[in-house]
Parts: C-alpha cells; sequence; structure tokens
C-alpha cells in the first residue's frame, strides 16, 4: 500500500539534501535494571501494526510517497546490543528512508541497561517521537498483562491543513504581513567548529540535577519567565562571547514551535506526523547586561510571539507552496529557497514519568534530542525527565568539536542562576 508523502516529510528530506542534517530522532534510555527483551520486541512490532507507515519505504519520484515493506523487513525494527559500543554506535546511526522501517529500537542489556529509539524525522517532529514513545510503552503494558493485546489503529491525518482550517482569513492575511520574516535565514553568524578533519556523528549531552533545575525554575517564575526563555537566554549569551561579536551586533536564533497548540486536545495521538513550525528570534548584543536583563528581553520576544498566532506564517507559505505549483515544482523551489539556520534551537520538552516506563519498570534517566547536523550547523536541544534537565548537541564533527561543545556547556552552566 502507498501513502503520500506529506509537505513537511519533504521538507525533512531537503534538510538532508541540503546539508543540513541526517533528519533523524533520538531517544535514549537508562534502566537500573532490562525490560524483557521479547515483549519490547513484540511491542515494536504491535506499533508498526497500529501505525502503518512506520513499516514504509520512501520513494522519491515525481509524486513522494511511503510503499508498505514486506513483512520479512519488519524484523530489523528491533535489535539488541552486546556492548555499551555497540549500543552507542546504534544511537548515531541515522535512519534509513529508502529501506525502512521507519522507527529502529535497540536494547542494551550489558553490564548496564538501556533502550534508544531512533525515528525518521520525515515521519513526525519531538512532540510526534514523545507521542509514540507513550505508545509504544503501553502496548508493552498491554502485552504483560495479555499476550493477545494488540492497541488500536493510529491513521490519521497526516497533513498540516487540519491546524490550518482554525484560523480565519483575516488571521492568515494578518500572519502572512506582520511574519514574513519569521522562519528563514537571513544572517550568517556560525558557531565556532573545527575545519577540516574526519567528521562522524556525535551526540554530547549534559544534564542539570534536580536540585538545580528546580531552583532554576522558581527564580524564572518570579520573574514571570520560563525555563525555555532562561536557556535561550544562557545559549544567547555564551554565543555572543564565542563569536566576539561588536556590541549592538544583531544575533538571530530560531525555535520549534508545536503547532498542535492549535488543535485543541494537543495531547491525543491521533497520527504520527510533523507539525513544528519554526520562528526567529533576534536579540542584539549588550555586552555589560547582566542574566537577568537578557532574559527579561528574551521574555519580551517570546510575548511577543507567543500573542501573534506564533509559527502560522511558515505553514502557510509550505502549503500555498504546494497548492499553487504542485509536487515537482515545490520541490524544486524549496530545495532552491529553504535557508536553514545556521544556529538554531529546540525544546523537546517534557518526558513524562508517569507514562514513559515498560511495565513497572521505570527509567532512571531519559532525554531526547533532534537531527545531527552537518557543519557548519549547530542546534542546542532540551528535554525534562523527572525534574532534570538534559542540554544535548548532535553534530557530525571531530574529536576538537566534542571539546568545543563540552566546552559550551561549561559556559551554559555557568551562565544559568544558581
Amino acid at each position: 500500500m502507498d501513502y503520500p508523502a506529506e509537505i513537511f516529510d519533504r521538507v525533512q528530506l531537503l534538510a538532508d539534501t541540503n546539508g543540513f542534517n541526517d533528519h533523524t530522532l533520538h531517544c535514549v534510555l537508562r534502566f537500573e535494571r532490562a525490560p524483557d527483551a521479547e515483549i519490547l520486541r513484540k511491542s515494536v512490532m504491535c506499533s508498526i501494526g497500529a501505525i502503518p507507515i512506520l513499516g514504509t519505504r520512501f520513494v522519491d519520484s515525481a509524486r513522494p510517497h511511503w510503499t508498505t515493506l514486506a513483512a520479512a523487513d519488519l524484523g530489523r525494527a528491533f535489535v539488541t546490543a552486546p556492548t555499551e559500543t555497540a549500543f552507542e554506535a546504534f544511537v548515531v546511526a541515522r535512519v534509513d528512508e529508502g529501506a525502512g522501517p521507519q522507527v529502529r529500537v535497540c536494547l542494551l542489556a550489558a553490564d548496564t541497561f538501556a533502550v534508544a529509539l531512533k525515528m525518521n524525522h520525515m515521519i513526525c517532529d519531538a512532540a510526534g517521537f514523545k507521542q509514540y514513545l507513550g505508545f509504544l510503552c503501553s502496548i508493552y503494558a498491554g502485552l504483560t498483562a495479555d499476550p493477545a493485546y494488540r492497541p488500536a489503529a493510529i491513521t490519521g491525518d497526516r497533513s498540516i491543513r487540519g491546524v490550518l482550517k482554525n484560523f480565519a482569513m483575516s488571521v492568515k492575511l494578518r500572519s502572512w504581513f506582520l511574519q514574513s520574516k519569521d522562519n528563514n535565514r537571513t544572517r550568517d553568524h556560525r558557531f565556532p567548529l573545527t575545519e577540516g578533519g574526519d567528521a562522524l556523528p556525535f551526540i554530547v549531552a549534559r544534564t542539570l540535577p534536580r536540585d538545580r533545575v528546580a531552583a532554576l525554575r522558581a527564580y524564572c517564575q518570579a520573574r514571570g519567565a520560563t525555563l525555555n526563555d532562561a536557556v535561550l537566554a544562557a545559549y544567547y549569551r555564551c554565543v555572543f562571547q564565542r563569536l566576539a561579536l561588536p556590541a549592538g551586533a544583531v544575533l538571530e536564533i530560531p525555535v520549534m514551535v508545536d503547532m498542535r497548540r492549535y488543535l485543541g486536545d494537543v495531547a491525543a495521538f491521533t497520527s504520527l506526523t510533523n507539525l513544528t513550525s519554526t520562528v526567529i528570534t533576534r536579540l542584539n548584543d549588550r555586552p555589560q547586561e547582566r542574566f537577568e536583563g537578557t532574559l527579561g528581553r528574551i521574555k519580551a520576544v517570546m510575548d511577543a510571539k507567543k500573542g501573534a498566532d506564533i509559527g502560522l506564517n511558515g505553514f502557510m507559505k509550505l502549503d500555498l507552496l504546494c497548492r499553487i505549483y504542485g509536487d515537482r515544482i515545490a520541490n524544486r523551489r524549496l530545495r532552491s529557497h529553504l535557508k536553514n539556520p545556521l544556529i538554531c534551537m529546540t525544546n523537546v520538552g517534557i518526558l513524562d514519568s508517569d507514562r514513559i516506563r515498560f511495565g513497572e519498570l521505570r527509567p532512571r534517566a531519559a532525554y531526547m534530542c533532534g537531527s545531527i547536523k552537518h557543519k557548519p550547523y549547530f542546534q542546542l536541544a532540551m528535554s525534562s525527565f523527572d525534574g532534570e534537565l538534559t542540554l544535548s548537541v548532535n553534530l557530525y564533527g571531530t574529536g576538537g568539536d566534542r571539546e568545543r561543545v563540552l566546552s559550551f556547556f561549561d559556559d551554559i552552566e555557568a551562565e544559568l542562576p544558581s
């Protein structure tokens, strides 16, 4: 069976084609003991049965689409790793959209215990990946109680039009004119990375403990700001320092926006899809400014964007592009005009510790992050689990780049109020 490729499926493919990233989402769960391997394998297979697009391969033709795999090909969705080294190699390897399946799960049951999940970003965004993770855990619980359990199908609409239909024409026109610069790169500041050398994929993560996060959250709440505002403020301040820009120079950092906010019940899992838009934040450098001042400016920027139908402009442009030009010309125009941001940030949000567990087995630690970037692109990701905050950077880089990322995390930790 074939399924049409939606516009964001093709945008994510272009991210790879244009050398931005490898369009693979990642999640790592660490445990005190291992989940049951056979129940986990069956859970993965049941999830593919309930969400058929996961059991497909991508066909890049005049009308791009997904086509169903043979049953014999689905087994590679689940593997085991005998060592931590093999597990880490699995984590950073991309999902091959042309081979499928589009979800991969690996169980590490050695001296330590962990589960890694990867999904093709063409299939869904980070918010959808979180929904899938919760769905997989519910299947595991169901199979533990009853081996004959089968989950309900998740086959809803994958297009962005379910979001767009919630806006009146007057709102769309306002967004078209007032948010025209909200979703494409206009400046070329680059995070300082190494030149040359063998670029290999890596993920570097730094976890802030619960007490530190609780104190930071209280600091933000006292100022009407969010944890996201604080990390973004620290990110700006540290990048300004790294780039050594002149006072007053303007830096742009795009942030991701989950457009499910416009669908009412955002927790409802009805389809696996991409519903994330991008908005660009802009801030000028004030070298003598204290952190609290930067946080106040970030809060003002984000409050203004949240009050103006945040993310709508990008969705409108993509929808009109496909409606007016059709698939082939739309793809060509996207390839030539889409300018991916050189420095960006994404907030995956909270991984729900009440839902993310395999039966009674609860992770002791967890984080989720996006695709691995190709230089010169650089992205900071954040996710939370059980009161802890994990910052991560994914990059095809050298050992020197890894050291720079670790040093950059030190800078961010030093900037965040303690």
